[in-house]
C-alpha cells in the first residue's frame, strides 16, 4: 500500500484533535452558547425555538436541531439570535457532513452578519466545509478570514493550521511552506503542531528538497505519542534514500518496521529495504526481503516494482 498524500486528521493528542476538529474543544464553550443580549426577550416565541434548537445542538441531534434553526432563519429574519442560529444551523450541516449545505447556510449568515461575533467561527467552518468538498484553493481565504477575525480565538489554530494545509493540497508548495512553518511560532502549544510538522516535511519533500524535508520529519518525531510518528519515520527513510545515505536509509525503515507493524507503510518499508540490499549488491537480502514482501502483502502494489529493480540490479 503506497500512501502518497495523507488526508486524515490525526494528531499526537488524538481525543483532543478531533474535538478541536469538530468544534467541542475545551475552550469553546462560549461558541456554543448564545452570548447574553439585553435585546433578547426570553418569552418571545424566537427564543423558545432557539432554545428547544440549542439544546438539540448540545445533545449532539444534528438533525433535529438544524431543523429548528432554519426555521428560525425563516420565520423570525429580525430576531437577535439569527446570526447564532445561521452559525449553528451551518454547524449541524456540517457534523451532518453535508459540507454542500454547511457552506451554503454559512456563507449566507456571513453575507447577512458581517459583523457577528460568530463570523470568524462560521468562516473556518466554511472552510472547513470547502476543504472536504476539496476545493482547496477556496477553503484558503475562508481559513485566513477566521484567523483575521480572532488570532487568539477558539479556532484560531485550527485555522491557521489548515491555511498551511490547504495550501499543500492545492499543490502550493512554497505557501504551504512559508505558512505551516509561521504555524509552529504563532501556535507552540496547538494539538495540530505535529500535523504541521508532517505537512511541511511533505511540501519540501514534494518538491525534492529532501535535506531540508528531513528536519520538520525528525521534529515530529521528537514529539512523545504523536500518531504521525511512523508517516515522519518512512519518508525520513525516503528522504536519506534518495539523498544517497542508504545505511541510515535502511535504519529508518527497519525502525519503522520494529516499533509499527500495523502501519501503512510496511510494505512501502519493505520495499526500499530490498532496494537498499540490491544497490548494495547484497542480493540474497534483497531476496529475502522480497520473499518477506510476497508472503506479508500479496496485495502489495510493490511487489511489481520490486521484483523489476531486482531484476535490474542484477538480484532477480
Amino acid at each position: 500500500m503506497h500512501a502518497s498524500s495523507i488526508v486524515r486528521l490525526r494528531s499526537h493528542r488524538a481525543l483532543l484533535s478531533l474535538l478541536f476538529a469538530l468544534g467541542f474543544a475545551p475552550a469553546c464553550a462560549h461558541e456554543e452558547s448564545p452570548l447574553a443580549s439585553t435585546a433578547v426577550d426570553p418569552n418571545a416565541p424566537d427564543e423558545h425555538l432557539f432554545q428547544q434548537a440549542l439544546a438539540l445542538f448540545q445533545a449532539s441531534d444534528y438533525a433535529g436541531a438544524r431543523a429548528k434553526f432554519e426555521q428560525l432563519l425563516t420565520a423570525y429574519p429580525s430576531s437577535p439570535r439569527h446570526d447564532n442560529a445561521g452559525y449553528l444551523a451551518g454547524r449541524c450541516a456540517y457534523e451532518l457532513a453535508d459540507y454542500q449545505g454547511a457552506t451554503a447556510t454559512l456563507l449566507s449568515m456571513r453575507m447577512l452578519h458581517p459583523t457577528s461575533p460568530y463570523a470568524g467561527s462560521a468562516a473556518y467552518f466554511t472552510g472547513r466545509s470547502r476543504f472536504q468538498l476539496g476545493d482547496y484553493a477556496t477553503s484558503i481565504a475562508d481559513f485566513k478570514t477566521a484567523v483575521s477575525a480572532d488570532p487568539v480565538g477558539t479556532f484560531a489554530d485550527n485555522a491557521a493550521y489548515y491555511v498551511g494545509r490547504a495550501e499543500y493540497e492545492a499543490a502550493n508548495l512554497p505557501a504551504a511552506i512559508v505558512d505551516l512553518r509561521s504555524f509552529e511560532t504563532a501556535y507552540p502549544a496547538s494539538s495540530y503542531l505535529d500535523n504541521a510538522r508532517y505537512y511541511l516535511g511533505r511540501a519540501h519533500f514534494d518538491q525534492n528538497d529532501f535535506t531540508n524535508a528531513i528536519e520538520p520529519f525528525q521534529r515530529v518525531l521528537s514529539l512523545a505519542g504523536s500518531s504521525y510518528e511512523d508517516d515522519a519515520r518512512y519518508y525520513t527513510g525516503r528522504s536519506h534514500y534518495a539523498l544517497g545515505q542508504l545505511d541510515t536509509a535502511k535504519s529508518d525503515f527497519a525502525a519503522l518496521v520494529s516499533a509499527f507493524p500495523s502501519s501503512q507503510y510496511i510494505d512501502n518499508s519493505l520495499y526500499y529495504e530490498a532496494r537498499i540490499e540490491a544497490d548494495r549488491g547484497n542480493c540474497a537480502a534483497a531476496r529475502t526481503l522480497l520473499t518477506t514482501l510476497t508472503s506479508q502483502f500479496p496485495q502489495s502494489t510493490n511487489l511489481s516494482p520490486a521484483n523489476s529493480y531486482l531484476s535490474a540490479h542484477g538480484c532477480g
